[in-house]
């Protein structure tokens, strides 16, 4: 087993991976008549209590609505704007499990839903001693009678594929690192067909 996954090429393609998906979402929610704008980014650190200097996350990915393109963006402190992310993605490149950290802090964050991807996970064996690993895990934010607020794993048909009905999203593996964003507006709860999969403008054929 290897003690660490920063290959340089492992690093390339979770890299990628990020960004293809990132400009796909992009693509899914720029074209859906809204009346708020939809933000899809990523490198952005969210602060979420002034009181607390060390409240801050960076998601791999977000999703913000209430917020467009307009301006540029490092840093999001959420107590002077009233706005926070409501889906993350985060793309696993460590060797143990990110779950209880970084929960925390989406929680904390106010995230309403959370996805690790973890396109390696196959690589550690239930042999090793670490906590399991799945190729694709949800989270929903959920609270309970009495106001608490906690992240509840959501149950999954198959361990490739995540479909987030707060968003009409479908969240697909395609194998090796590939994670492809599927409308799910028109499937809903059904399977999305091929024709869902959002393609970008570089993989449609030339006319």
């Amino acid at each position: 087993m290897p003690e660490s996954r920063t290959d340089l090429g492992e690093f390339a393609a979770l890299q990628w991976t990020r960004t293809q998906l990132c400009r796909q979402l992009r693509s899914v929610f720029g074209r859906r008549q809204g009346p708020r704008p939809v933000r899809v980014g990523t490198d952005v650190t969210f602060y979420y209590d002034a009181q607390d200097r060390l409240a801050r996350v960076t998601p791999d990915l977000y999703v913000l609505s209430g917020l467009g393109y307009e301006e540029q963006l490092r840093s999001f402190r959420v107590y002077d704007r009233g706005l926070r992310p409501e889906l993350v993605v985060h793309i696993v490149d460590t060797l143990l499990s990110p779950e209880d950290g970084l929960l925390m802090h989406f929680l904390r964050l106010g995230v309403s839903d959370v996805v690790l991807y973890d396109p390696l996970w196959w690589l550690f064996s239930p042999q090793s001693g670490l906590r399991g690993r799945r190729l694709l895990t949800h989270y929903r934010r959920e609270r309970s009678p009495s106001g608490v607020a906690s992240f509840l794993l959501q149950p999954q048909e198959h361990p490739g594929r995540i479909y987030l009905p707060t968003h009409r999203l479908w969240l697909i593996h395609r194998g090796g690192a590939d994670l492809r964003a599927y409308d799910g507006a028109a499937s809903q709860a059904g399977l999305p067909n091929e024709t869902d999969c959002i393609r970008l403008p570089d993989e449609l054929p030339s006319s």
